[in-house]
């Protein structure tokens, strides 16, 4: 009976085809008549030990610096060898990726010049407040406000000085100033008032053709407010109304050859002195001269 040969290693981490009969793996370097037993017959002699032939020297293994004990491989027997299980890989180690930051731009000089432009808009809206006033400019504040007829804000800035404890000849000296500009300001108010009236009613009578109304609204008004600008050139424009009116008078009269009417009427509008009317009055006081002279020659006796 032969004896068996192995096709592959033994070891069932190596596995690999033997080209010859070898008493070591020429790949992992196992002994393979380790797990081959000798089949014992009881009637036949033994069979004298058949050398191996010698293993070339490139089929050789190198000695492994460390060998790791193989597992007892189960008995193979030469009937139905066991097929060799395939080694597993290590499991490969993931490759990390580092994430590189991209490279930072330079700062660009409008970039800073922004930068500097919101510093000082910020430290002219938060920079710190001026001097406060002295309780003399404060007092003077107050009177000019005063004065202007803001009494509300003189108020305040009596207020002011009341609550940090201003000296009293300082704050009776404001006080002082209030009460004198609330009567004059009231004053001032009404006498506001009475003059838009004056104005309306004034209005309503040239509207109407009485401009004597209007001179006699006018004169109410002075005797108790007084005389200024505004009454000046109302008082004008009444007196060019009235002197119209007398030169209006001296036309009709001209027209139906009135000499006594005409110089009555010129007299009136010449004592009313307006310089607007001095071209028309002259123009009349002519028409008056020619219709004189026209009484003369028929027989007429002026007055």
């Amino acid at each position: 009976m032969l004896e068996p040969v192995n096709d592959r290693c033994i070891d069932a981490a190596c596995g690999k085809e033997l080209p010859l009969r070898v008493a070591y793996c020429p790949f992992c370097g196992t002994s393979q008549s380790a797990a081959m037993p000798e089949p014992v017959v009881a009637a036949a002699p033994a069979a004298p030990a058949v050398m191996p032939p010698p293993v070339p020297p490139q089929w050789r293994p190198m000695p492994p610096a460390a060998v790791t004990p193989a597992p007892a491989a189960e008995p193979v027997t030469a009937a139905a060898p066991v097929a060799p299980q395939p080694a597993r890989p290590a499991p490969a180690k993931p490759a990390v990726a580092r994430s590189v930051p991209p490279p930072r731009a330079p700062v660009r000089l409008r970039t800073w010049l922004l930068a500097v432009a919101a510093l000082v808009g910020i430290w002219f809206v938060n920079k710190p407040a001026d001097k406060p006033a002295s309780v003399a400019e404060q007092v003077q504040a107050g009177t000019v406000l005063a004065q202007q007829c803001d009494l509300d804000g003189a108020r305040s800035a009596l207020a002011v000085l009341k609550s940090a404890k201003a000296p009293a000849a300082q704050v009776k000296r404001l006080q002082a100033s209030i009460t004198s500009a609330a009567v004059t300001c009231d004053k001032r108010e009404k006498r506001a008032q009475a003059w838009e009236q004056v104005v309306l009613a004034s209005g309503q009578a040239f509207d109407a053709g009485k401009p004597e109304q209007a001179a006699t609204r006018l004169a109410a008004y002075v005797k108790r407010w007084g005389e200024d600008a505004d009454t000046m050139a109302l008082d004008g424009r009444i007196k060019v109304a009235l002197a119209s009116r007398e030169l209006d008078t001296a036309d009709a009269c001209l027209a139906r050859r009135d000499h006594r009417c005409m110089e009555k009427s010129l007299l009136a509008a010449e004592r009313y002195q307006r310089p607007e009317l001095a071209a028309r009055t002259r123009v009349l006081r002519a028409s008056l001269s020619q219709l004189l002279e026209r009484a003369l020659l028929d027989g007429e006796t002026p007055p």
